[in-house]
């Protein structure tokens, strides 16, 4: 018995353990839970700061211990295990097994979070260096280090994160991004965590690009990764990092950089990019792109010197080095080349063979060339297209540096075969327009100072020379600018001999496949009379500006001509052109013909005729115009043939009259001389269908009519006109460019007329005292006018009179220019500043009673594109803005003789756009200023006028 009650004692003392401990489980159930909260918040926190400084570590080389792994997964395991624990409902918070498991992992997060690691991640290979030095050569010149300081500029700015430098090859953009990239590792107004060089070159791939970043943040890639793979963890990696550079030298096409793991427009991360190519730009959506020009002649001379070394200082050698260098037209891969190559050579007479024979395919140059030659020919065949090589080929037939007329150039290109002759004008010329824009992308044309000009540096021409030699379908031969020889041989297909200095031609030349001739800028004075007899394939023949009187009798041989060039030459006769079927252009400007020849009518196939300076011109038959039935383009501005000749004078029956132009149903372009608007009457509908025109309507055949009209601009000049006595209300309305002189008449109906205006000129119409009257005007008065000249208008008084509501009135003026209006007191009144909101510059000259420019009287109004202010001659001028009127980024002032200007209209939030204060020393000694250091912050701008320049009235051109 005893034995049975002790095993029922022992019995009821475990059940009383048991029973205890389960009741002191559940009674601390929702103690733990509320801790085991607590707690995983903490375990979670100690996870993120390790996994940080674990990524952080593996930038520097490193890699995470064994132990601290393992800890990792161990803490991932109990977020799993806990997360359902708290997500439990209520009706099952008093099990018991479920209080014991929460108490177990309170436990369990509890040791996890005691861990305690001595050293998180050990060294695995040399620590990453923030940026890697690069051997280059040292910038030369203030164009270079101009450049550096704009791109240290852009790199520490936050709004900007991808920027390009672009220009066109050998011109020095490597070697500036290089220099860059060695002054940050010493720069304290830059800095980045790490900056990544990326050589990408013409054939890349993501993955090329990918090993190369992977490879310098120490990020091992496996051969079995994917490109998707790698990029997700270059994009982590990178992500970590708290400023990264990217650089990407030499780009060729448009690089997916979500592809290889960059991240998207991340201010942290910034990526600069190499490119000879401006569309690259554009694809890649760079937020600035910086062009790298041609070096002028100081920095040019400086980085051969540079690259010569002290040789140059031995007697004789500087003047043949000065030529060379000279000859490089500023380009820098050249002549650090050809410099290098002369380097430590004493002597002259090296030097001066060197002068005459580098570009001569002289052995001694062999390798010279390729190193140059084989650099900028990638340019070449990057070129997507055969046509567009051609046409690049076709551009060396011009002399180096010569201003190429971009129309004439296409015209050339579609008389040649290279675009499809079969598309209107416009639509050749878009396409051709297209293919010069993009070879100026390339940088294997330059964009002239002119519009509508390009030019082609000089070593790219020698380029084009030479590829053009080992293409056999092209067979070029270009001779121009160089002493005239030979001509070229049978298998020749193009030849240029421009700017020759030829006399005289060869009398039977033996160039049965030459379909291109280019003899223009040449003295020669007769062209022999079996000259083209072995030139029947021809289908460009320029001949302008030579002194040629006529044509040959075998001129009549060249029935496959497109294109006939004879502008500013000194014939006065031409024979018959009936042979000339398949002509498409047709150039006679600036001659001395005074008729057109019999059978002009049956040119058919003519579309573009320029007749414009032909003062001698006065028979034109009947018929030689309407019989033109594919004519688009006809220019007889400046001619001396009057279509509408007054009723009075005899009028030969033969002669061609305005209804023939009438009948041209495929006329889109036209500039003409007119001595009245008569013919005009009933041409409304005709005229509406013109994309551009330049009609001048002018008593004088040599008056200023010049001007030779843009593209799709429409142009009417009225001299001499009185609108009240003319209905001119269909051509203003079609009219984007009016130019007024000596007319009379003007009232506000006319000005309403005027809807398609761009610019306005009015000059010496005397009876014009304002512009704009509350009287009769409207709110959508000059919606579109962009510029506005006013010229000597003697009764003019004001532009705007009178209030006029807010509305499109004016809201696109960018310019005004006013000279010689003596009534004029101001030029842009309060009711005026109201809607010249987008003004950016104005010109006043010689205003005699002008006392102010800009009046806004009570009121504060602001001119907040206002950048330019040129003031001349204005005697009474006391002030520039009256009242509060505001001009917030004004760039450049010029003021010449107006002496009684004492202030200029400047502020404190003006010194960040200000650039130039032009004017006489005098003038800026006698300016009253708010304090001196007022006027010492405004001093750096100003720049004096020579003393010559003071006395000397300006006019502005009109």
């Amino acid at each position: 018995m005893e034995a049975i009650g002790s095993a029922v004692i022992d019995g009821a003392k475990t059940m009383f353990k048991f029973t205890f401990s389960r009741v002191k489980t559940l009674s601390k159930y929702e103690e733990n839970i509320f801790e085991l909260r607590k707690k995983i918040v903490e375990l979670r926190g100690k996870k993120m700061a390790i996994e940080e400084y674990i990524s952080l570590a593996r930038l520097e080389g490193k890699t995470p211990k064994p132990q601290v792994n393992e800890w990792l997964k161990s803490v991932s395991r109990a977020e799993d295990d806990v997360k359902p624990l708290l997500e439990m409902p209520d009706k099952m918070m008093h099990q018991y097994l479920q209080c014991w498991t929460v108490a177990k992992k309170l436990e369990l997060v509890k040791d996890l979070i005691s861990t305690h690691f001595d050293t998180v991640a050990l060294e695995r290979s040399s620590p990453i260096i923030a940026v890697q030095e690069m051997a280059v050569a040292s910038l030369v010149g203030q164009g270079a280090a101009s450049h550096m300081k704009r791109l240290l500029e852009i790199l520490n700015r936050d709004d900007i994160t991808r920027i390009a430098v672009w220009g066109m090859g050998g011109i020095g953009k490597t070697t500036l991004v290089k220099n860059l990239n060695n002054k940050l590792r010493v720069s304290t107004t830059t800095c980045f965590d790490i900056v990544i060089w990326v050589q990408v070159s013409r054939w890349f791939d993501v993955r090329t690009i990918q090993s190369q970043i992977a490879n310098r943040i120490h990020l091992k890639v496996e051969d079995g990764d994917t490109d998707q793979h790698t990029a997700n963890r270059i994009l982590r990696t990178l992500k970590w990092s708290r400023k990264i550079l990217l650089i990407l030298d030499d780009v060729w096409e448009k690089i997916d950089l979500d592809a290889v793991g960059i991240p998207p427009r991340d201010p942290r991360c910034k990526v600069l990019l190499t490119t000879r190519s401006r569309d690259v730009c554009r694809r890649m959506v760079v937020d600035v792109s910086l062009q790298l020009n041609l070096m002028n002649d100081k920095d040019s001379w400086d980085l051969f010197v540079q690259s010569v070394g002290s040789v140059l200082s031995s007697d004789g050698i500087e003047s043949p080095a000065r030529k060379i260098a000279a000859s490089f037209h500023g380009l820098p891969l050249p002549i650090k080349t050809v410099g290098n190559s002369m380097r430590d050579i004493p002597q002259v007479e090296l030097w001066e063979n060197a002068c005459l024979r580098w570009r001569c395919s002289s052995p001694l140059f062999v390798n010279i060339e390729k190193e140059i030659f084989g650099t900028l020919a990638t340019s070449y065949y990057s070129l997507p297209s055969k046509i567009l090589k051609q046409c690049f080929l076709f551009c060396s037939l011009y002399p180096a540096s010569y201003s190429i007329d971009v129309n004439e150039l296409i015209q050339c290109w579609v008389s040649d075969g290279l675009l499809n002759e079969n598309q209107t004008v416009a639509e050749t010329f878009n396409d051709g327009f297209g293919l010069t824009e993009r070879l100026k992308d390339l940088c294997l044309l330059d964009q002239d100072v002119a519009e509508g000009i390009v030019k082609m540096h000089d070593i790219f021409r020698d380029l084009a020379i030479r590829l053009s030699r080992n293409e056999e379908p092209f067979g070029f031969h270009s001779q121009s600018s160089l002493p005239f020889y030979q001509m070229p041989n049978e298998s020749s297909r193009r030849a240029s001999f421009v700017c020759c200095k030829i006399k005289k031609l060869p009398l039977y030349p033996l160039c049965s496949q030459l379909t291109v001739l280019l003899l223009q800028d040449n003295p020669i004075v007769k062209i022999p009379d079996e000259f083209f007899h072995n030139l029947k394939s021809l289908r460009v023949l320029n001949l302008s500006n030579t002194r040629i009187t006529s044509l040959p009798s075998s001129f009549i041989c060249l029935s496959e001509l497109r294109a006939l060039f004879l502008r500013d030459c000194f014939i006065e006769t031409l024979p018959s052109l009936q042979s000339l079927g398949k002509l498409l252009v047709l150039d006679l400007s600036k001659n001395r013909i005074k008729a057109l020849p019999e059978g002009f009518g049956s040119l058919n196939s003519l579309k573009e005729l320029d007749l414009s300076c032909t003062h001698f011109l006065e028979e034109i038959i009947a018929g030689s115009i309407s019989g033109l039935s594919s004519l688009e383009t006809l220019n007889m501005s400046c001619s001396a043939f009057n279509w509408n000749p007054k009723m009075g004078r005899a009028i030969a029956p033969q002669r061609a009259t305005f209804e023939e132009l009438l009948s041209l149903d495929r006329l889109s372009g036209l500039q003409i001389r007119l001595d009245s608007v008569d013919c005009l009457a009933h041409a409304s509908a005709w005229i509406m269908k013109l994309s551009k025109f330049n009609i001048q309507i002018t008593p004088w055949a040599h008056g200023p009519n010049g001007y030779v009209a843009k593209r799709n601009e429409k142009r009417l000049g009225l001299r001499g006109v009185n609108l009240l006595q003319e209905d001119l209300h269909d051509l203003l309305y079609n009219t984007s460019y009016l130019d007024m002189l000596t007319c009379v008449g003007m009232t506000q109906r006319h000005w309403l007329h005027l809807s398609s205006l761009i610019s306005l000129n009015l000059s010496k119409c005397d009876d014009v005292t304002h512009l704009i009257s509350k009287e009769r005007s409207s709110r959508e008065m000059f919606p579109n006018l962009q510029h506005l000249v006013l010229n000597r208008l003697k009764s003019l008084e004001t532009i705007v009179e009178g209030i006029i509501p807010r509305g499109k009135c004016l809201k696109n003026l960018k310019t005004i220019q006013v000279s010689d209006c003596p009534m004029l007191k101001g030029v842009v009144s309060y009711a005026m500043l109201r809607h010249v909101k987008n003004l950016e510059e104005i010109k006043v000259s010689g205003c005699d009673n002008m006392s102010y420019i800009i009046d806004s009287g009570e009121h504060e109004e602001t001119l907040p594109k206002l950048k330019v202010l040129e003031m001349n001659n204005i005697v009474s001028l006391r002030s520039i803005c009256v009242g509060t009127s505001v001009c917030p980024v004004l760039q450049r002032i010029e003021v010449s003789c107006c002496p009684e200007l004492k202030e200029l209209p400047l502020s404190n939030s003006n010194l960040s756009s200000l650039k130039e204060i032009r004017g006489e020393i005098k003038w800026w000694n006698s300016l009253i200023w708010e304090d001196d250091d007022v006027m010492n912050k405004f001093r750096q701008y100003f720049q004096a006028y020579p003393r010559e320049n003071c006395s000397r009235k300006r006019k502005y051109k009109t």
